[in-house]
């Protein structure tokens, strides 16, 4: 070898060195920085014509595993998804309040029938009929508050939705742009940093949304959800989300869409309209899952149970009456129309009675010796009662009012053969005389049947939906355009929703959703309804109670009736002796002993969102309630340590392979130093062998 190739060599080699404690000096200096991977410099032997001619720097490479970094983001994204699920759900918890304690809706239950005790032994105090009623207002206001969490809890999920969706775009956005310039970056170190660079950026992108990469070349990757949904290809996307409609409760948000953005002209295509069920982790699918899932089952599990202690509360103070009895019944708007059938059975007495709580007039109605529409009952109790009171129906609301020298009405049942309608008394059937009211139900048992006109106009439209906003059916039905019957609206859906669903009208008037096959956790709701049953103001949907908003707004502004929490001798305790003069006196405390017996009375229950059908009492039920939510938040605590620690581990690997080791780094960097201070040696003595020949 000559010594101008010696000297060549040298050079090579001091330029190699001086690269490596390039790399080395930068690797010490990201020791502490996140996501940084350690560079390491791959050298290659120089031959020319077969002869070493020195060394080369082939290239700066990032130390990585791919195996361990997949794994690591799909541990990520396992872990946001958990972790944003349990934080939701910790704020259920808080918001239902600590089952032991004395300020969760059973306790305040427990402590109505504590209250409606004292009752039972002073029912004509004043005082304690007020002390009972504020127990009521506690009761309800708690339970139209956790309504009305529960919204916010879905309307915040919804809004963060909104915002990690745009930080999705975001970093799609600022990949794809790393992509184009990697594309054209020479290979030296500043492209290994854009790599480092788009490797923090799916890193981050992976803790929000799930994704797999697959690399066409090495400058650039393209990415999807493990769900197979492309996110960068040839083109970048972005999601669009809807955002909330309404705001009210039970509100069924719009799913995600993802669009096409042309590189050219920018011009963004929609190529999916809903994109939710490809998402399937990362903090984005825990956000989703929450909100359509675990709370959306909340907010129906707590108007059921609001429906069942409304309705059982109510149960016992239309079997009773107010003294002196008040001069008008009005019912709750039930859509009822006077051809509706009254299902009805037994006996009950419609009474009429003077300023000294006299009857003056009664109509006895055996239901089953009259004909059988609410039109004939309205017909039969106000030929009974002769002029002193008057039963009517307007627009879906029954009233019993006074007329006449009459004074006071009253509804009792008959002791032998009480009147009943699935369970209910014609009292409570059409809420006569409740003592709580609520927005919506508080149950769905209509009671009419397949015949009944279904007496609706306008049209709706009913929707199929899954538990990850899946929407595979959706029909628009014009109340005008199909049969004159219950029974034909039934058969139009069994039609519209062949294959995914069937109907079919139970016994009590309840309209019952079946789902086929895989599309079993399915629920039909409804994304626009302009119908109205008769002039009552009632939609198909409220009528029905079809879908999430009519159900979780029987929780929503529930309350003690207005006129009783004005006035407590409005309280109904009395029952009604037909033979005695007085019919009804203060003092009476009958109402109050049967409230007091709910503690213990059982009923059943049919089952809500996640919570199973049990026959218990109110207090039961709720302990159920509470339970679960319990329960559900504890199971997601579980999954999120489980999650945190794999993903911990992993990010423990991914660092053993790509942190940098200070150790290594200085014994690496005492190598260069002597490989560099080797290399001036070779040039400082060729150099001297040089300037001796030319001195010959």
């Amino acid at each position: 070898m000559s010594l101008t190739a010696s000297l060549n060599s040298a050079l090579t080699g001091l330029n190699v060195a001086q690269r490596g404690l390039a790399v080395v000096s930068d690797n010490v200096a990201n020791v502490n920085t996140e996501g940084y991977a350690r560079k390491e410099v791959v050298q290659t032997s120089i031959t020319l014509s077969g002869l070493g001619a020195g060394v080369d720097v082939e290239a700066v490479r990032r130390v990585t595993d791919q195996f361990l970094n997949r794994e690591f983001r799909i541990a990520t994204a396992e872990f946001h998804r958990f972790d944003t699920a349990g934080s939701l759900n910790d704020q259920v918890v808080s918001l239902l309040g600590d089952p032991t304690g004395d300020r969760n809706v059973v306790a305040l239950m427990d402590k109505v029938l504590t209250e409606a005790g004292t009752l039972a032994a002073n029912p004509e105090t004043t005082a304690v009929r007020a002390s009972a009623i504020e127990a009521m207002q506690r009761l309800t206001e708690d339970v139209d508050r956790l309504a009305d969490g529960v919204r916010d809890l879905r309307r915040q999920a919804d809004l963060r939705v909104n915002e990690r969706i745009s930080d999705v775009n975001v970093l799609l956005t600022e990949i794809q742009s790393l992509n184009q310039r990697l594309s054209s970056q020479p290979n030296d170190d500043a492209k290994v940093n854009l790599i480092d660079q788009r490797a923090r950026k799916l890193d981050e992108l992976a803790s929000i949304i799930d994704i797999q990469t697959t690399g066409q070349n090495a400058d650039r990757v393209l990415i999807s959800t493990t769900g197979g949904l492309p996110l960068i290809d040839q083109n970048a996307r972005q999601l669009v989300h809807g955002g909330a409609n309404t705001g009210e409760i039970g509100e069924v948000f719009q799913p995600i869409s993802i669009q096409r953005i042309d590189p050219a002209t920018r011009i963004a295509t929609t190529i999916s309209t809903n994109v939710d069920d490809q998402i399937l982790s990362g903090e984005l699918k825990g956000l989703l899952e929450t909100r359509d899932g675990s709370l959306n089952d909340l907010s129906i599990e707590l108007g059921a149970f609001a429906g069942r202690l409304a309705d059982e509360m109510n149960r016992v103070h239309n079997e009773f009456t107010a003294v002196p009895p008040p001069a008008t019944l009005t019912g709750n708007n039930t859509a009822t129309l006077a051809g509706d059938p009254h299902g009805f059975t037994g006996v009950a007495a419609f009474h009429a009675f003077d300023a000294n709580n006299n009857i003056v007039a009664t109509a006895t109605i055996d239901f089953g010796a009259i004909g059988g529409t609410v039109g004939d009952v309205i017909t039969a109790v106000n030929a009974g009662l002769g002029g002193s009171g008057t039963l009517s129906l307007t627009d879906g609301t029954m009233r019993l009012s006074a007329a006449g020298a009459a004074t006071g009405v009253a509804i009792a049942q008959d002791a032998t053969t009480p009147s009943q309608a699935d369970g209910r008394g014609f009292a409570h059937r059409f809420g006569m005389n409740d003592l709580v009211r609520t927005s919506a139900g508080p149950h769905f048992q209509t009671g009419v049947q397949t015949g009944t006109a279904h007496g609706f106009t306008g049209s709706a439209t009913f929707e199929l939906i899954g538990p990850e906003n899946q929407r595979p059916r959706a029909t628009t039905i014009d109340m005008g355009a199909i049969g004159a019957t219950v029974g034909d609206l039934v058969t139009q859906l069994n039609t519209d929703f062949a294959g995914v669903a069937s109907f079919a009208l139970s016994a009590e008037g309840e309209l019952v959703t079946t789902p086929n096959g895989a599309f079993s956790d399915f629920r039909l709701e409804m994304s626009n309804d302009a119908t109205e049953r008769g002039t009552s103001g009632t939609t198909v949907q409220s009528f029905f109670g079809i879908g999430t908003e009519p159900k979780a707004n029987v929780a929503a502004g529930m309350e003690v009736r207005g006129d009783i929490v004005s006035n407590t001798a409005l309280l109904s305790l009395a029952s009604v002796d037909a033979t005695g003069a007085p019919a009804v006196f203060n003092g009476d405390n009958a109402g109050a002993v049967a409230l007091q017996s709910l503690s213990f009375v059982t009923s059943d229950f049919e089952g809500a969102g996640r919570l199973s059908a049990m026959n218990g009492t109110l207090a039961e039920i709720g302990g159920e309630f509470l339970g679960r939510a319990g329960q559900a938040a504890r199971d997601i605590e579980v999954r999120t340590t489980d999650r945190e620690a794999l993903m911990e581990d992993l990010a423990l690997r991914v660092g053993e392979v790509s942190g940098v080791n200070i150790d290594e780094e200085m014994a690496q960097l005492i190598e260069l130093q002597a490989a560099f201070n080797a290399a001036t040696r070779v040039i400082s003595t060729t150099n001297e062998m040089i300037d001796a020949l030319l001195q010959i």
